[in-house]
């Protein structure tokens, strides 16, 4: 009886605790819908008449298309060199475990913490001539998210045994062919977990956008919501419109793929 009412009243907290996250959610939705009058009262009360012409306003003067290509475009490039960087320097790591290998992990660990320095970067970015383009953002957001897609791929190897290699070894296997061949297809899991997060953490980043990009026409949907809200900051109707639909894509993106963050962060734990 003690046991079942512990649970009644964890579950009453744990619904009491996401009304306060839901609460901000659905006002924004709600709000999207109403007129400007209505909408400046921020509230989850239903509007009078449905207003869906909003996101049409907000389509044409956000330039939300141009916005989203760009996000896609920075984002995309950024996961693949993530990837790519993350699954072949943790193989080498885990497999060599020399003191070396040891000590760049280490180094790897701090990278997770350790700042940013804005005014170096971007010097460095107009040294190589790509500062203020879209390309400046992709090895930007490949250095600061290395350290802990390594960490991930690192532990999820760590399972996997060293006599596959031998195995693949004696077929002909050798080197990234190896890697390429045999080891990177049974890191799926963990691939997706690690790409769909960054993904997410690179579409939503406002930051490193509002640093590095000069010119509007590279604009990010993050950034594309500021200008937005500055153009049209008394009409609360159209600002949460715009973000409703600058969050659409990536809710989506979470929700079909939550099974694979999940499966892989698990994986990933009990294999390390």
């Amino acid at each position: 009886m003690k046991k079942k009412r512990q649970t009644i009243f964890t579950g009453i907290g744990l619904w009491l605790f996401s009304i306060v996250f839901l609460y901000p959610i659905a006002m924004v939705v709600i709000t999207s819908f109403k007129t400007k009058a209505e909408a400046n009262i921020l509230s989850v009360r239903l509007p009078e008449t449905w207003h869906f012409e909003n996101y049409a306003q907000v389509w044409e003067k956000g330039k939300i298309l141009q916005s989203a290509i760009n996000s896609l475009q920075i984002s995309v490039g950024s996961v693949i060199l993530i990837l790519c960087m993350a699954s072949s320097l943790s193989f080498i790591l885990v497999r060599r475990n020399t003191k070396g290998c040891r000590m760049i992990s280490r180094i790897l660990t701090f990278g997770i913490i350790a700042p940013m320095a804005i005014l170096p970067t971007v010097e460095l970015l107009k040294r190589m001539g790509i500062y203020g383009k879209k390309l400046s953002l992709i090895p930007l957001y490949a250095a600061l998210y290395l350290p802990f897609s390594s960490m991930l791929y690192s532990s999820f190897l760590k399972g996997i045994p060293r006599e596959l290699d031998e195995a693949a070894a004696m077929d002909g296997a050798k080197g990234m062919g190896l890697f390429v061949r045999v080891i990177f297809p049974l890191l799926k899991p963990i691939t997706a977990t690690t790409g769909i997060l960054t993904f997410m953490w690179i579409w939503n980043d406002f930051q490193y956008p509002l640093y590095l990009l000069n010119s509007s026409a590279n604009w990010t949907l993050p950034l594309s919501v500021y200008n937005f809200y500055g153009q049209f900051s008394r009409s609360w109707n159209l600002v949460c419109a715009d973000m409703v639909l600058v969050s659409l894509p990536v809710v989506i993106l979470y929700f079909c793929a939550q099974k694979y963050v999940i499966a892989g962060m698990t994986a990933g734990a009990v294999k390390g």
